[in-house]
């Protein structure tokens, strides 16, 4: 059995963050290890969200405990980071990691959207950007997200694939919004879906577990975007459909069996 060790924020009961990464590769049969940068009650977009950030000690000595256990990691993913000092705990892990054969890391690089722009403090980014993205096989960045990376001469190293997730594309038939997921690297591809509107926070934290999850299990890249698009759509689409303001994936089929290429 695969495992991965997760990298990010743990919200109690907002399904954003570690929970959903865990969710949804458990859903796929992966075993998943947590290091919550943040212990919070709820997403902060709700108001005071309890809680905070997770002092940098505190993170470094659950790893020591996870670490003692001598556990084989196939994959690090991470996600939301609260403290520059997360950071460099997250490199140092991939570091040692990497020494084992076959290490895939995925990092989502957090940081800022449309139109509010940057999200977390200017360190915090440009630490995620220069120390952290360098470290990846893959990225999952936004449209702004990819813009901050690569806006001056301080690229980081280009990973061997980059999936931009909110893209743009283009109008349906009856005059609707298409959206979708790019990949980008040895080749060009794209996911496209129909735009809804006023979509629950996590979706990108469960296309980057989904995709994260199926390459493990060993699709080719573009079946496992594939799928993780689509299912990302679909669960999107049953929240919003349910009238929730929060992802709902109790109930959802998240393996993407009806998706295919």
């Amino acid at each position: 059995m695969k495992r991965v060790l997760i990298i990010s924020s743990w919200v109690a009961s907002s399904q954003v963050g570690a929970r959903t990464s865990a969710n949804a590769l458990n859903a796929l049969g992966i075993e998943t290890v947590i290091l919550p940068t943040t212990q919070m009650g709820r997403h902060p977009g709700w108001g005071p969200p309890g809680g905070g950030v997770t002092d940098p000690a505190r993170l470094r000595d659950l790893w020591a405990g996870v670490k003692a256990q001598k556990l084989h990691f196939d994959a690090v993913l991470t996600g939301y980071m609260g403290h520059v000092d997360h950071i460099e705990l997250a490199r140092e892990i991939i570091d040692e990691l990497r020494r084992g054969p076959g290490l895939q890391v995925l990092i989502d690089p957090i940081m800022g959207d449309t139109p509010g722009g940057l999200y977390v403090a200017r360190p915090i980014a440009r630490a995620i950007k220069t120390r952290l993205v360098p470290q990846a096989d893959t990225i999952t960045p936004n449209m702004w997200e990819l813009d901050f990376l690569t806006d001056d001469d301080t690229h980081p190293a280009s990973p061997e694939t980059i999936i931009v997730t909110s893209v743009p594309m283009g109008r349906t038939e009856s005059g609707g919004e298409k959206i979708g997921a790019q990949m980008r690297g040895v080749e060009m591809f794209s996911v496209e879906h129909d735009k809804l509107h006023k979509v629950p926070s996590g979706s990108g934290d469960l296309l980057a577990a989904l995709y994260l999850g199926h390459v493990l299990s060993g699709l080719p890249a573009k079946l496992a975007l594939t799928k993780a698009v689509m299912t990302t759509f679909a669960a999107l689409k049953h929240s919003v459909n349910a009238g929730r303001d929060e992802l709902v994936l109790v109930g959802q089929d998240l393996s993407g069996q009806d998706y295919d290429i």
